[in-house]
């Protein structure tokens, strides 16, 4: 038999967009361990610089809302690096939003940061990504698959958003050679995953570590996910062990959406 070493291929100029939040930092960090050079984004300008003077990376701090800001984004990290192999939008917030108009204002704010953003950054970075024939991941959320919980209708619309505009951006850009696909992310030991827990624990009387057991207590492996995880799906997405993965939604939340929720009272 053929015993050749299998060699996988990583980009080596990767962009982050969410570099401050707990889920980008270990995005930011797993990419700079694989080798790559990595520029990162986000509108905490503060916790950006901590985080890439720890990680090595290039701090553009931008409000992620608006096009003009990712634009300049885009093209100092295009400069900075060389050109862009990778862009991984991690940028997201929750705010509460029903179908009350005292919420509507929420309803825009989640469809600016979640939706339009992400958007906005992909747009400015397609040209680069096609001339190095890259690689584009957008997180969404198992919310943009269900319902997420009460007071997320802005947010598990724009997540839900974000998985259609992954399949339109690869079926447009495919022919280019560029891969685009989205990872849908149950609970992640985040300070986003944490704000939802924060009001579980206070309406339940519980601390935040329990309202994480009680959270998942129906999901198959029965956690939440560490954020290394989600960026180890990153990592795989963009390297040359998915050549041939594109326009797809990768669900990472322990099992959770295999389950019929209505079978879920009957336990193992």
């Amino acid at each position: 038999m053929h015993n050749m070493a299998h060699t996988i291929t990583r980009p080596q100029r990767v962009l982050v967009s969410g570099a401050a939040g707990g889920l980008g930092v270990a995005v930011a960090r797993r990419f700079t361990e694989d080798g790559a050079r990595v520029a990162l984004t986000d509108v905490n300008a503060e916790g950006l610089d901590r985080i890439a003077h720890e990680v090595g990376g290039i701090p553009l701090p931008a409000d992620g809302r608006f096009r003009d800001q990712l634009a300049g984004v885009v093209s100092a990290a295009t400069e900075a690096l060389g050109g862009l192999d990778a862009v991984i939008a991690v940028q997201g917030a929750a705010f509460v939003s029903t179908t009350s108009a005292k919420t509507e204002h929420a309803w825009n704010q989640s469809l600016d940061v979640n939706l339009s953003g992400p958007f906005h950054l992909a747009s400015e970075a397609l040209p680069q990504l096609v001339e190095s024939q890259g690689s584009l991941v957008m997180i969404s959320s198992a919310a943009g698959i269900f319902a997420g919980p009460p007071g997320t209708a802005g947010y598990t619309a724009a997540k839900t958003g974000i998985v259609g505009l992954v399949r339109w951006l690869a079926r447009q850009y495919g022919p280019s050679g560029v891969r685009v696909n989205a990872v849908c992310p149950g609970w992640i030991r985040t300070q986003l995953g944490e704000g939802g827990m924060g009001y579980l624990a206070q309406r339940e009387g519980i601390t935040v570590d329990e309202a994480y057991t009680l959270a998942t207590r129906h999901v198959p492996l029965r956690r939440a996910a560490a954020p290394e995880e989600i960026a180890n799906v990153c990592a795989f997405l963009t390297s040359s062990d998915a050549a041939f993965v594109t326009g797809t939604a990768l669900v990472a939340d322990g099992g959770g959406s295999a389950m019929d929720v209505g079978t879920a009272i009957f336990g193992e």
